[in-house]
C-alpha cells in the first residue's frame, strides 16, 4: 500500500493550478514556454551567418549584392516569427511574474490569465516557431546547392526573393532575434528568481 505521506493532496494547490491542470492546452510553466519562445527568437540569430556563407555558385545565381544585406521576403517571414516567439515569451513571464506576485486571482480572473496563457501559447509556438523554423530554412536552402533551389522554384518558392517594401535584411533578422531571444530568456531568469 502506498504511504499517504507522498500523494497527491488537492489541498495543497491553489483553486488557479487545480484548474489550471484540468484546462491549460500545453502542460508546462509559463517560465518553460517563454524560455522555449526565447529560444525560437534566437535561432532566428541564425540568418545573416547562414546566408553570408552561401556557396559562391548560389551567390552568384540569387544574389547581385552581398546576401546578408539583402532585403529578403523569407527574411521577413523569420523576422515577423521572431517578434511573434519573442513578443509571447515576455508575456509568458509577465503572466507568471503576476501569478507569483499577485494575490490568489479570482475565478472571473482564472480563466482570463488561462485563455491569455493558451493564446500567448499558441501565439509563439505556432505563429513564431513557424516564422522561425520555416524563414531560416529556407534561407538556409541555398546550402544544399543550386538543384535544391531549382526543386524549390519548381514547387513556387522563392528563397531568395527581393523584397522592396521593407529593408528586412537577414542582418536585421540576426540582431532582432539575438536581442529578443536574450531579453527572454534573461526576463525568465530574473522573474524565476523573484
Amino acid at each position: 500500500m502506498p504511504d499517504d505521506d507522498t500523494r497527491f493532496d488537492p489541498a495543497d494547490r491553489s483553486r488557479y493550478e487545480l484548474k489550471r491542470a484540468a484546462n491549460i492546452v500545453v502542460p508546462m510553466s509559463p517560465i518553460r514556454k517563454a524560455r522555449i519562445c526565447g529560444g525560437l527568437a534566437l535561432i532566428a540569430a541564425l540568418a545573416a551567418p547562414l546566408v553570408a556563407t552561401l556557396p559562391a555558385p548560389v551567390r552568384e545565381a540569387a544574389f547581385t549584392g552581398p546576401p546578408a544585406s539583402t532585403s529578403l521576403g523569407v527574411a521577413a517571414v523569420a523576422l515577423f516569427g521572431t517578434v511573434a516567439a519573442a513578443g509571447a515569451g515576455l508575456g509568458l513571464v509577465t503572466l507568471q511574474r503576476r501569478l507569483a506576485r499577485g494575490p490568489e486571482p479570482s475565478d472571473d480572473d482564472i480563466w482570463t490569465l488561462l485563455a491569455a496563457e493558451d493564446a500567448l501559447t499558441g501565439v509563439g509556438f505556432v505563429t513564431g516557431g513557424l516564422g522561425v523554423v520555416g524563414g531560416v530554412s529556407l534561407l538556409a536552402s541555398g546550402h544544399w546547392g543550386l538543384e535544391a533551389l531549382d526543386g524549390l522554384r519548381r514547387n513556387g518558392i522563392e528563397p531568395y526573393l527581393s523584397l522592396s517594401a521593407a529593408p528586412v535584411t537577414p542582418w536585421l533578422v540576426s540582431a532582432v532575434g539575438l536581442v529578443a531571444g536574450l531579453a527572454v530568456l534573461g526576463a525568465s531568469v530574473v522573474v524565476e528568481r523573484d
